[in-house]
């Protein structure tokens, strides 16, 4: 006899209240005693746990995983403790349980709902499911609702909600105190700008001075290790260092907001609606030298789009054909390109580091692409020499589903007239039931390698056309080329896309 399996597929959120019903060991228990109930011999059981995922979608590791054992017909039954277990969209939920399960025959079982699919031959719930379901949902809806709300009423009186602090902080239970290491960096960052350092002189003297930048000071913190420290910092982080105002005291919360309910993605909310709280905690940068720094910088480098906007808005309409595809070999950053007349393509991330072995790397764009240019002709020689044009004959896959289809009608319309037995009846549709889940399986992977014929063709189109241009072209570069490495020794390494 065939093995059978059992999935147990168990979740909890932090966003629900920690109560006995709720928790990892109550579900595993109710869910292992219905399998003891079911009687059910050989069976395998295998587990999958989603611990503090929300329910609202099923970006969930544990859930991805049911499901793609699912899709390789690997999965016999799955048990739940109830719907909501499983998720709390509606929509979501009720296609898998609806749609997905029982065309991979996959038995669903919602414990203390009573549902078991077995028991709706050719229905699934009724209205009885799908209202359960819409419950849930508006549960998580309401629920959210709360949250934010309770959130919101801290941060009016101060508590300081957010996980990770801003640079030059610790948390101390509810509040912020002054990290003294950290602070100390912010303190010559502010200092040198009010001075009327430029942005290039404070990144040089934060890289001289080995003042980790934000990210590494928190790892350090955390592993206790100074080792592999970079110090080089980017602009844009002390750019909106100059701005915030939580160094001189103030409290500012709520600068974003959830896209949906269950969404990880936040968008900005304009600073009319944040939360702030002046006095909050200790400040690290007195008031004047903060206005004088905004005052300086609001005419100077912080806003270096206004100050050449004409130069940018001239050069955006005409980008590189390389822009964003070029990247250094040596420290792996994306290098930047100057809208020059003789435009290069630059290393920019380690200007100031003199030991490195980018430091000022530089290659002009006409030389780069004429590099490239020779390698996409053999690239296109390779593709062309490579490609079949015999492609497989159309199969009549749709035309054996339709015939499948009114086979089934056919034979339901025998039953309902009592020409067939039951036995005979589910014998028989059970048969077609197969025959008709390997077609369609057989066209599904008959469409995903029309696909791979199609992107081969238009592969072979490109190849072809770099042949006869003998020029990049922005076509020529998004199809065969993925990302460009350039090395001081004038040696470049190409990554291609791959059929």
């Amino acid at each position: 006899m065939a093995e059978y399996v059992i999935a147990e597929y168990l979740r909890f959120s932090l966003d629900e209240a920690k109560s006995e019903c709720t928790s990892i060991e109550n579900q595993r228990t109710i869910v292992s005693r219905h399998i003891a109930e079911l009687n059910i011999p050989d069976v395998r059981i295998i587990e999958f746990v989603d611990n503090g995922f929300s329910g609202t979608n099923f970006e969930r590791p544990g859930v991805q995983q049911l499901l793609e054992l699912v899709r390789e017909g690997k999965i016999n039954c799955i048990i739940v403790k109830d719907f909501s277990r499983f998720g709390r969209n509606a929509i979501e939920s009720g296609y898998f349980i609806e749609r997905i399960f029982p065309l991979f025959r996959v038995r669903f079982i919602s414990v203390t709902d009573s549902f078991d699919s077995s028991n709706y031959e050719g229905d699934t719930g009724g209205m009885d499911v799908a209202l359960k379901l819409l419950v849930h949902e508006q549960y998580s809806r309401d629920l959210s609702v709360k949250i934010k709300t309770a959130k919101r009423a801290r941060a009016l009186n101060g508590e300081y909600i957010v996980k990770n602090c801003v640079f030059g902080y610790k948390k101390a239970g509810k509040n912020l105190v002054v990290d003294e290491p950290a602070a100390g960096t912010v303190r010559l960052i502010f200092n040198m700008a009010a001075q009327g350092d430029s942005l290039a002189s404070i990144v040089a003297k934060l890289y001289d001075d080995r003042h980790p930048t934000p990210k590494e000071y928190k790892n350090q913190t955390h592993s206790g290790s100074a080792s592999d420290l970079s110090c080089l910092w980017d602009k844009t982080v002390i750019l909106s260092m100059l701005s915030n105002e939580q160094y001189i005291g103030t409290y500012v919360a709520g600068k974003s907001k959830s896209i949906e309910i269950g969404s990880g993605r936040s968008v900005p909310v304009d600073e009319s609606e944040w939360i702030k709280i002046p006095d909050h905690h200790p400040a690290i940068i007195i008031k004047p030298v903060f206005e004088a720094v905004c005052k300086k910088t609001n005419n100077s480098e912080v806003h270096p789009r206004t100050k050449r906007q004409k130069t940018y808005e001239r050069y955006r309409h005409n980008e590189h054909i390389l822009k964003g595809r070029v990247f250094c070999g040596h420290c792996g950053h994306a290098m930047t390109i100057s809208s020059t007349k003789n435009a290069a393509f630059h290393c920019s991330h380690t200007r100031v580091a003199p030991d490195t072995e980018c430091y000022r790397l530089r290659v002009l764009s006409s030389e780069l692409e004429s590099k490239i240019m020779e390698r996409v002709l053999i690239q296109a020689q390779a593709i062309l020499d490579g490609t079949s044009d015999n492609a497989p004959q159309l199969g009549g896959y749709d035309e054996h589903l339709s015939q499948i289809n009114d086979a089934k009608r056919a034979l339901y319309e025998r039953f309902v007239l009592g020409d067939i037995s039951t036995d005979d009846y589910k014998l028989q549709k059970d048969s077609l039931d197969s025959d008709y889940f390997k077609t369609k399986q057989a066209r599904d992977t008959f469409m995903k390698e029309s696909s791979k014929r199609s992107l081969v063709e238009n592969r072979r189109a490109i190849a072809e056309e770099a042949q006869g241009e003998r020029r990049l072209t922005h076509q020529v570069v998004d199809t065969l080329i993925d990302r460009i490495l350039v090395y001081r020794d004038n040696r470049i390494e190409i990554s291609w896309k791959q059929e």
